[in-house]
């Protein structure tokens, strides 16, 4: 058997940041609960909230770039934030994509995610700042 012994209070700190999530109505299906394209049949539940019309997300979050919070690309869950529309707020300082230029799409195929941000629309400050050293060196 495992013990576990008091967390840190610096670990409790980060435990509660990452636990903080926050029901708000689905994306993808608009909260109706049912597959919003009918790909299966009319009465197919949404693979994203499955069925229930609500998603959980992390709090604070801000819109996906890649599907503009629609949590759909055509006719597919958005890769990026798995369709629910939203991602986890940066921690850190950042900066606007200078691949995609905070769009979250590839430039040749919109349908794809930008490979530099990963579909975010921003990077962070200091690996932009590492990039640029990087080359002007």
């Amino acid at each position: 058997m495992y013990r576990r012994g008091p967390a840190p209070s610096g670990a409790e700190g980060i435990a509660a940041k990452q636990r903080a999530t926050v029901k708000v109505p689905c994306t993808f299906c608009r909260g109706s609960g049912k597959d919003p394209f009918g790909v299966m049949s009319a009465l197919s539940a949404c693979p994203v909230c499955a069925g229930r019309g609500v998603t959980e997300v992390r709090a604070p979050n801000v819109r996906c770039a890649h599907c503009r919070g629609t949590g759909a690309i055509k006719r597919f869950r958005c890769t990026v934030c798995g369709g629910t529309g939203c991602l986890p707020a940066p921690e850190n300082p950042t900066l606007v994509c200078p691949h995609c230029w905070g769009s979250g799409d590839d430039r040749s195929e919109p349908a794809m995610a930008c490979l530099a941000c990963h579909g975010r629309g921003h990077i962070q400050a200091q690996a932009a700042n590492a990039e640029k050293e990087e080359y002007s060196g």
